[in-house]
């Protein structure tokens, strides 16, 4: 499932501080809403799921087949999603369940409410776990996007042996964008999965800085699920973006001083106190990153490559070395790391980080730049 978190350029340096970034159990209420914008129609939530007569007759009749009437319901709405993808046109757009069945397009997110919409037909309960794959990025209007990936689960009724008084559960799980490396990360509510698909619309409009759309669509995004992060990053965004850093810097601490915190609010907080000359408190914010709990290894990797690019070789090598713990799999963390040792003068651990990237490649070509990367660093052993 493709969903937007919106990020700036993160600047990083290092420097202690004393300020703790830690989830607060009473939380002041957050004064998030503004009068600069004016209020325009956006999607209901019913509309999200709604179905056409014709699109829901397809499933139906699918479903209710006599010659599928053997499978169970979960796994019958599963053989139909994957029927459904032959030919499937994986578009960037989010569309509704109706849009997405009609055009038989969008992205994974489309297809995940989809999903929901012809669950709620048969009856079934879907739960959604968020997937820690490798992300895609896309930059337009200034902003960088960033996607992330969603399951879904479909779960069978459950079934009671009656004599033993045990009940059975099962369940399958729909991936549309599998990937051998993805790691599992925390369940998704349905208030949340909600909020991300007015989350995405929301990044398109600021993107084309249509500021009042954003807006209110952000706003449906917050009264589902008020204490989003990544809906609220979005919103210190767009207030950025708008003009009103004020307000922007209000949302960034709240985020940060109040929530599980967010790598990718952080940095932005950190590149917004840069562009205004607070320097000393950008350092303190940017030494702060071990305080965020994010299960994520590729925002990690991330910030790892953004310190690499501003000469911080150091906090970029213990960022690398970070997502490396976190994904012992990831051959582009241990690249990083030897490339960090190597402008650090420690030719010896530079060599031991790219053999190991050399190990874990993923594809021929990749193995192939890392070996030319080894042979090179050879070179600089002391005869």
């Amino acid at each position: 499932m493709v969903v937007f978190r919106l990020v700036l350029v993160a600047l990083i340096t290092g420097c202690a501080g004393p300020v703790k970034l830690s989830t607060v159990k009473e939380s002041p209420e957050l004064n998030w809403e503004s009068d600069t914008f004016s209020s325009v129609n956006v999607p209901s939530v019913e509309s999200i799921f709604y179905l056409s007569d014709d699109n829901k007759q397809k499933f139906l009749d699918y479903f209710h087949a006599p010659e599928n009437q053997e499978v169970q319901g979960h796994k019958r709405l599963s053989n139909f999603i994957a029927l459904f993808l032959n030919g499937f046109s994986y578009k960037g757009e989010t569309y509704n369940a109706d849009l997405a069945s009609t055009e038989h397009a969008g992205n994974c997110l489309s297809l995940a409410i989809l999903t929901k919409a012809y669950a709620l037909l048969a009856d079934l309960k879907i739960e959604y776990r968020r997937v820690n794959s490798a992300p895609m990025y896309a930059k337009k209007g200034g902003l960088i996007t960033i996607s992330s990936h969603v399951q879904t689960h479909v779960h069978a009724p459950k079934k009671q042996n009656i004599e033993k008084g045990h009940f059975y559960f099962s369940k399958i799980v729909i991936d549309y964008f599998p990937s051998g490396r993805g790691m599992l990360g925390d369940a998704v509510s349905f208030d949340d999965f909600i909020s991300m698909y007015y989350q995405n619309l929301a990044a398109i409009e600021l993107a084309n800085k249509n500021y009042d759309k954003a807006y209110s669509l952000l706003t449906v995004a917050i009264e589902r699920s008020p204490n989003n992060v990544e809906t609220l990053n979005t919103l210190a965004v767009l207030y950025k973006k708008s003009g009103n850093v004020a307000k922007a810097d209000s949302i960034y601490q709240y985020i940060l001083n109040h929530t599980q915190g967010s790598v990718s609010a952080l940095s932005n907080y950190v590149l917004l106190l840069k562009q205004q000359g607070r320097d000393n408190e950008a350092r303190v914010y940017a030494s702060r990153y071990s305080e965020i709990e994010d299960d994520n290894p590729y925002r990690w990797y991330n910030l790892a490559n953004q310190a690499y690019s501003l000469q911080n070789y150091q906090q970029a090598l213990d960022l690398f070395a970070k997502t490396s713990k976190m994904a012992p799999y990831l051959h582009e963390s241990f690249f990083g790391q030897a490339r960090a040792y190597f402008q650090l003068g420690d030719i010896s651990k530079a060599k031991l980080a790219m053999k190991k990237a050399v190990e874990l490649a993923y594809t021929p070509n990749e193995e192939k730049l890392y070996s030319a990367k080894l042979h090179t660093l050879k070179a600089y052993e002391q005869p």
